[in-house]
C-alpha cells in the first residue's frame, strides 16, 4: 500500500468507523485489530515524514540485528513512537486525536485532556515496558 497523506488517513478511518456503525464490534479482539490497522496507517505516514524519536524506527532498522532483541519492533514499542511524535508533531497528535475521539468518544473530554494524559503516562516512568 502506498503511503497515505493525513487527509487519506482520516478518510480511511472514518470509513472504518462507518462500517463499525453499520454492523458494530462484537469483541476486543475485533477493537484490538482495528487499533492495530488505524496505528499502522499513522506509522506509515510518521515514516514517510520521516519522524524519528532517538533513531525509531528507521535508523534502529540499519543496525546490525544481533545488538537488538528479537523483539525489538514490537508493538509497545511502536505505541510509544506515537505517544512522543503526538507530543511534539501537531498532524501526529491530530491523526491520533481524530482516532480516538471518533471510535470512543466518550474517553477523553477533548485533545489537550487526552495529550495531557499521553504526557503523565509517559512521565510516570510504568506505563511502557520498553524505551527508544
Amino acid at each position: 500500500m502506498e503511503t497515505a497523506t493525513i487527509i487519506e488517513i482520516i478518510r480511511e478511518l472514518s470509513s472504518r468507523h462507518a462500517n463499525i456503525q453499520e454492523v458494530g464490534i462484537d469483541d476486543i479482539k475485533e477493537a484490538e485489530l482495528l487499533e492495530i490497522e488505524a496505528e499502522n496507517l499513522i506509522i506509515c505516514y510518521c515514516e514517510k515524514m520521516g519522524y524519528q524519536i532517538n533513531g525509531f524506527p528507521m535508523n534502529k532498522r540499519n543496525v546490525d540485528e544481533d545488538k537488538l532483541d528479537e523483539d525489538y519492533f514490537c508493538r509497545e514499542r511502536f505505541q510509544l513512537y506515537l505517544d512522543l511524535l503526538s507530543l511534539e508533531k501537531e498532524d501526529i497528535a491530530e491523526l491520533k486525536w481524530f482516532f480516538v475521539s471518533t471510535f470512543w468518544p466518550a474517553q477523553f473530554s477533548d485533545k489537550k485532556d487526552y495529550l495531557q494524559t499521553i504526557k503523565e503516562q509517559i512521565e510516570c516512568g510504568v506505563f511502557y515496558d520498553v524505551e527508544l
